[in-house]
């Protein structure tokens, strides 16, 4: 009996059998070759973040203002910082909106990188809704009572904000605010003056002569649909503190 013939493949290194019983070839060269092409990726991705990062090329060509209309392009632009040419990698967002929120007529505002060249200088303005009068002047106040701009003369269309306290963090200023824009635009706009020296007694001064004693500003809402139909009744003082029992006095 002839002794069986041996597999010589098997004892090379090197060489591993296919499916179909014959060697295949080339496995530590494949190996090899899957090491250099990881080594080369890494090297690309490390060749681009030099690039982008340290040089002009992937760097800032455009930077668009959005959202003005009191501020000029020129002032955001300034606050902002934005260098052309710089690259976008660098650009920190957080830092240029904290720059752009402390411009005195900004209430927020929202940086973007629009790729591969352009940044997004996103702003809102704060908006008057009543003003102050100060020893230098007219001051406009926001809905939330800052103070943010200065007016030549007493706005006409505007109501005008009486209070001790001339904090914008104040909670009667926070309370008047709160109460001056919870109204409808028909009652706003009958409204001459927001009474604020006391957080817990707001009141608003009326056309002809008339006065709303509001109270604090818990439920205004309800306070505020309450006072609407109520003012159509002939009075002076509109009591709207309680909102289970709103009068009219003489």
């Amino acid at each position: 009996m002839n002794a069986p013939s041996r597999d010589r493949s098997t004892a090379r290194p090197g060489v591993r059998r296919s499916t179909g019983g014959r060697p295949v070839r080339g496995g530590v060269a494949a190996r090899g070759w899957g090491r250099w092409v990881v080594l080369a990726v890494l090297a690309l991705v490390t060749l681009l973040v030099v690039v982008g990062y340290f040089t002009p090329l992937l760097g800032v060509r455009t930077v668009r203002v959005e959202g003005t209309s009191k501020l000029t392009e020129q002032e955001v632009l300034s606050a902002a910082g934005v260098q052309l040419g710089e690259p976008m990698l660098r650009v920190d967002s957080e830092e240029i909106g904290s720059r752009l929120s402390a411009l005195p007529k900004v209430a927020a505002a929202k940086v973007e990188l629009s790729w591969p060249s352009t940044v997004r200088l996103v702003v809102e303005e704060r908006l008057p809704v009543a003003y102050r009068v100060t020893e230098t002047g007219f001051q406009l106040i926001d809905a939330a009572g800052v103070p943010f701009d200065q007016a030549p003369q007493a706005p006409a269309d505007l109501p005008r904000l009486e209070a001790r306290s001339q904090a914008p963090d104040d909670p009667a200023v926070r309370g008047g605010m709160a109460v001056l824009t919870s109204l409808p635009p028909q009652v706003r706009s009958e409204v001459l003056a927001v009474v604020a020296d006391n957080q817990r007694d707001l009141r608003l001064q009326l056309r002809g002569d008339r006065e709303v004693h509001w109270g604090d500003v818990r439920d205004s809402a309800r306070k505020a649909a309450i006072l609407q139909p109520l003012l159509t009744r002939p009075g002076r003082v509109y009591d709207v503190s309680s909102t289970a029992l709103p009068t009219v006095g003489r």
